[in-house]
């Protein structure tokens, strides 16, 4: 047995190939392992570079100049523009309108993630923009200042910054400054999605005489709970309140709440009082009116179609005078859907001889909707007129010194309501998401001292 084994590997070892065979397979694995190293290597060559010439003082063309292999450019064009593709051959003609030193950057990627990139400076000798605007406080009323956009050159847009307010694409603008002290104002140009920007100081050395600015009432929400019965009263049912609305109004934190310093007011889709939808609203009525003054709120809106949040007034003789006898203020109303999100309302009602009168006007955001941020609604009133504002920009103005509009100079209480449906918003449709949530972060009355 010992014999036979020894013999076994003897002849296992002398086996004619053997040898030559193991040498070879390794001699291959090693091969295909320096050729596929090197493939690898060769597929990770690749360098990066682009070209550029002017056409004119302004306007740059950028050609892409790298080798090799590599799947992905992004360029930045050092004046916020930029751009990822992965065609080699693309060219782009980038306009610089101010005169400058940019740092134009190309980084290419290449499929196993490694990344290259090159930088070149490229001076812009010529302002073709020249942003500029003129300033004029106004030397009988000097608490607006007279704003004219005087800026050379071509751009696609642009908007005036001053307190919290902006105002798009107005050459020429009145801007109202109700303080005394030292504001900024700055003029944004946007050029092909790139903002430009021009800033200057102005001094207004008064406060404005007209203004209202003795607080009379206010609630800050700074408690947790249901609204404050001392100054709310939570009005509920379903009987659709006079506009076909097809909410039941209840008195649950469910649909009223207040906390962290806001009061929301949520509108829900579910069955109550013979409805499918339950929300709130909230009157001083009996608790707090007032007669002329400044009447604010600072809030958030919800959207979609069918919803109608309101933020608004009725005349304290209500009860007696009925509507639309006693009067309505509607200092803010807004009907949700596509395209109307974005736009809101302020409108008197009043008695006409017996017959319903109404006038209004509407304030549209340039962009976004105002279920996008808190916004600030009110309006000034007085013995001539009643004006509207959204953030302290005027859109309405109605003279209420003729007879007919007497009901105007009486007391008014306040409300706050989400309506669902209606005779004006319509119905929620299969796009309109519950629930909705109007917020409010404040409600004030201002009146001038005594």
């Amino acid at each position: 047995m010992k014999f036979l084994s020894k013999n076994n590997r003897h002849t296992n070892r002398n086996f004619p190939g053997h040898g030559m065979v193991s040498r070879a397979g390794f001699l291959i694995g090693v091969l295909i392992i320096f050729t596929a190293c090197d493939k690898k290597d060769k597929d990770l060559e690749f360098s990066v570079n682009f070209s550029y010439a002017f056409l004119d003082d302004n306007h740059v063309q950028f050609s892409n100049a790298s080798t090799g292999e590599y799947y992905s450019m992004f360029w930045n064009f050092g004046n916020g523009m930029a751009d990822t593709t992965t065609d080699k051959n693309k060219t782009y003609i980038i306009y610089y309108p101010q005169a400058g030193n940019f740092n134009v950057n190309l980084q290419l990627n290449n499929y196993y993630g490694e990344k290259k990139s090159t930088n070149k400076p490229v001076a812009i000798s010529n302002s073709d923009l020249v942003l500029s605007f003129s300033a004029d406080v106004d030397t009988t009323t000097p608490n607006y200042v007279h704003l004219k956009n005087t800026s050379q050159g071509t751009f696609d847009s642009f908007k005036w910054l001053y307190r919290d307010v902006e105002v798009k694409n107005e050459m020429e603008h009145l801007a109202w400054f109700p303080h005394a002290g030292d504001y900024e104002i700055e003029l944004v140009v946007n050029i092909n999605n790139v903002d430009y920007s021009h800033s200057r100081s102005v001094n207004i050395a008064q406060d404005d005489p007209n203004i209202v600015t003795h607080l009379i009432w206010s609630e800050e929400f700074d408690y947790t709970g249901l609204p404050d019965p001392l100054k709310w009263n939570m009005e509920t049912g379903g009987d659709g309140w006079g506009n076909e609305e097809l909410q039941y109004y209840s008195n649950n934190e469910s649909n009223a709440s207040v906390a962290n310093g806001i009061l929301t007011i949520t509108a829900r889709e579910e069955p109550m009082g013979g409805r499918d939808y339950t929300s709130a609203r909230i009157t001083t009525q009996g608790k707090f009116d007032c007669k002329y003054g400044r009447v604010e709120a600072r809030i958030k809106l919800p959207y979609g179609q069918g919803l109608w949040p309101a933020f608004w007034m009725l005349g304290a003789n209500f009860s007696s005078a009925g509507w639309p006898g006693c009067g309505e203020i509607d200092i803010m109303e807004m009907v949700g859907g596509s395209g109307k999100d974005k736009t809101v309302y302020a409108t008197l009602h009043w008695d006409n001889n017996g017959e319903h009168a109404q006038y209004g006007e509407s304030y549209s955001l340039q962009s976004g909707i105002f279920a996008d941020d808190y916004h600030l609604f009110s309006i000034e009133w007085n013995e001539q007129k009643i004006t509207a504002f959204v953030d302290d920009a005027q859109y309405y103005e109605i003279d209420i010194t003729p007879s007919g509009l007497s009901e105007f100079h009486s007391n008014f209480f306040i409300i706050l309501n989400v309506a669902v449906g209606g005779t004006w918003p319509g119905p929620p449709n299969a796009g309109t998401s519950f629930p909705q949530t109007m917020e409010i972060d404040y409600v004030r009355v201002y009146q001038e001292d005594i």
